[in-house]
């Protein structure tokens, strides 16, 4: 049987949010923890001679980053309780389209996608150049590009009288 819905597409309620919040959480934990548990793991063990000093800084720069953007979004992604610590409403959808917290998570998967190409070969660390480009490029489209190419206002063409008036007001 096709079951077609017609009309308004119905929206997600608060407990909802809240639990798709807490499973996003979740699983970004996981990633999270699994990946750098297993990059040490293989980098120690099995990739030993390679791990020196210069690549132990890139992979706890890489870690904390990817940490900060896993607090944040586990921070966001909270509810607001009451006093009881009963959940009231959602402080912020991790799954709205177009969030800020798509780009923590991102960033998460891309020091995965990182640990795991370095582990290939140490030359992948340079694709950490990458995400300062990439925040550039995405802080020019949105706020840097249009304020400055942003056109000047038109002026509006004034009556003659009006403009007789505005000379008379601005000589007294």
């Amino acid at each position: 049987m096709n079951k077609s819905t017609k009309g308004k597409q119905g929206t997600r309620g608060t407990k909802q949010i809240i639990e798709e919040n807490r499973q996003t959480v979740d699983f970004y934990f996981k990633v999270f923890l699994i990946s750098n548990i297993a990059y040490v793991i293989l980098r120690y063990f099995i990739f030993w001679d390679s791990f020196t000093a210069k690549f132990i800084a890139l992979y706890l720069i890489t870690a904390l980053v990817s940490f900060i953007a896993y607090y944040f979004i586990s921070y966001v992604g909270n509810p607001i309780l009451d006093e009881k610590g009963f959940a009231v409403d959602y402080s912020s959808d991790l799954n709205m389209p177009g969030h800020v917290s798509e780009y923590a998570k991102d960033v998460i998967l891309f020091s995965v996608i990182q640990y795991i190409l370095s582990l290939i070969s140490n030359y992948f660390w340079l694709a950490l150049i990458t995400i300062p480009v990439y925040v550039f490029i995405k802080i020019w489209q949105n706020f840097l590009g249009p304020w400055f190419f942003e056109p000047a206002p038109e002026e509006q063409p004034q009556d003659q009288k009006k403009q007789k008036v505005k000379t008379k007001v601005v000589r007294r």
